[in-house]
């Protein structure tokens, strides 16, 4: 069996990349969100959208903290997309399990 048909596995982005990739995304949502409020000016819009910013970031930084563990299972995702674990030991082992 082929180890890039394995949804498991996947060479294109690593557990690595995710976290950054994370960091980049939760600066994006906060410098969007400090942006719009100047957009909004009465409160209520300014409070759904800081509801929204803070939701953003809380579902970012989760999916952030769950993929050093997930990929210990070798089920390491972010939003949906597998990811290759970093360590090269852990890469091997699951490469093993995809066979």
């Amino acid at each position: 069996m082929d180890p890039l048909t394995c949804p498991t596995v996947s060479l294109a982005f690593s557990t690595e990349q995710a976290k950054t990739v994370a960091i980049f995304a939760i600066a994006v949502v906060i410098l969007a969100g400090v942006l719009f409020s100047f957009v909004f000016t009465k409160l209520t819009g300014r409070l759904i959208l800081a509801v929204i910013v803070v939701g953003l970031g809380i579902a970012v930084w989760t999916q952030r903290s769950a993929i050093d563990e997930n990929a210990k299972k070798c089920k390491a995702t972010f939003f949906g997309v597998h990811l290759t674990p970093t360590n090269n030991q852990l890469k091997q082992y699951c490469d093993q399990i995809a066979r």
